[in-house]
C-alpha cells in the first residue's frame, strides 16, 4: 500500500544509486501521470483545505482537472477578497534571487489583508479579523525571504511566516502569497526548471485555504525553451497566469 502525492515536492536523496532512486515509489508507479491511473490504485479527488476556486487552479495545474473541494469549504468567507488564485505582475529588471519591487508589493498586500473579516465555521471563526498569523509568504530563494522579512518589519508587520517552499510543505494558512523574485529567465541561477517547476508551484499555491497571490515578473515568460520538457513547463506556467481563476 503506497500513500502520497507525487505532485508535491520530490523527495531529497543523495547517493550513488541508479535511477529511479531520484523519485518516490508512488511517483515511479504513476509513470508521469498527474493522477494515478484507475488500474493502479485510487486518486482521492477531494480537498478540505482550499476554496473551490483555488482548487480549480491547482487541479488544472497538477491534477488533470480531477481535484475538487469538499462542500464544507463553501462556508468560509474573507470579506472583499475573492477566493482563488490572484495574479500580481510586477515589472522589474536584473533581479536574480531577490527583488525589492516584489518585496515591497508583498508587504503592501499583507498590509491590505490584515484586519479583513474572516469566517471559517470549522475553526470557530465568525467575522474575526485576519491576522498576520493567518498569512504565509513563500519564495524559492532565501535571499528573497530575508528581503521580504525586512520590508514587513519596516511596515510594522510582525507575525507573518516567510520561507521557502521546502519549509512549508504540509502547512496551511488562510492566504498564501508567492514571490518568484527573478526578473527574467536569463537571471535565474538554477534556471527556469527550478523556478516554475509544477511541483513547487503546486505546493506554494496550495498552502492557502481561501486565496493565493502569485507575484511575478512578466518578463519570465519572454524566452524560448530548448527542450520539449522546457516548452511544456513554460506552457503550464503561462496557462496558470493567463487562466486566473479568482
Amino acid at each position: 500500500l503506497l500513500l502520497g502525492d507525487p505532485q508535491q515536492l520530490p523527495q531529497v536523496s543523495q547517493g550513488s544509486h541508479p535511477e529511479p532512486i531520484h523519485e518516490s515509489a508512488l511517483g515511479f508507479v504513476s509513470a508521469g501521470n498527474d493522477v494515478l491511473p484507475a488500474q493502479l490504485g485510487y486518486f482521492l479527488p477531494e480537498t478540505r483545505r482550499m476554496s473551490a476556486e483555488l482548487t480549480s487552479a491547482v487541479s488544472h495545474l497538477s491534477y488533470a482537472d480531477s481535484l475538487r473541494s469538499h462542500p464544507d469549504t463553501a462556508q468560509r468567507a474573507l470579506d472583499g477578497v475573492a477566493p482563488g488564485l490572484h495574479i500580481v505582475p510586477v515589472d522589474h529588471a536584473d533581479d536574480t534571487t531577490a527583488s525589492i519591487a516584489e518585496a515591497d508589493r508583498v508587504a503592501r498586500l499583507v498590509g491590505e489583508l490584515i484586519g479583513t473579516p474572516w469566517t471559517d465555521p470549522g475553526a470557530r471563526r465568525h467575522g474575526s479579523p485576519l491576522t498576520a498569523e493567518d498569512i504565509i509568504v513563500v519564495s524559492p530563494y532565501n535571499a528573497q525571504v530575508e528581503l521580504i522579512d525586512e520590508y514587513l518589519a519596516a511596515a510594522g508587520i510582525d507575525g507573518v511566516e516567510v520561507g521557502t517552499v521546502d519549509r512549508f510543505q504540509g502547512r496551511e494558512k488562510v492566504v498564501a502569497i508567492v514571490s518568484l523574485a527573478a526578473s527574467a529567465a536569463g537571471d535565474i541561477p538554477r534556471g527556469m526548471e527550478f523556478l516554475i517547476m509544477k511541483n513547487r508551484l503546486n505546493v506554494a499555491i496550495s498552502r492557502a485555504q481561501w486565496a493565493a497571490y502569485l507575484v511575478y515578473s512578466p518578463a519570465l515568460v519572454e524566452h524560448l525553451p530548448h527542450t520539449p520538457d522546457g516548452v511544456a513547463r513554460l506552457s503550464a506556467f503561462i496557462d496558470l497566469i493567463d487562466g486566473e481563476r479568482a
